[in-house]
């Protein structure tokens, strides 16, 4: 998933193989965290804390 480019909840869930209403409920709850309008892909990574970074 791109760092910089929005997700919207059917991208969310075709990635990650979730409920597209389950994919709102994570949407809705990554805005609250970060108080953000659209959600990034960066967002995504840090509620989910995953590493982006290649070792």
């Amino acid at each position: 998933m791109d760092t910089l480019q929005i997700v919207t909840a059917k991208e969310l869930a075709f990635s990650m193989g979730i409920s597209l209403a389950t994919a709102n409920r994570y949407l809705k709850d990554i805005k609250q965290e970060y108080q953000c309008r659209k959600v990034l892909g960066e967002h995504v990574n840090k509620y989910f804390k995953i590493n982006a970074k290649n070792s």
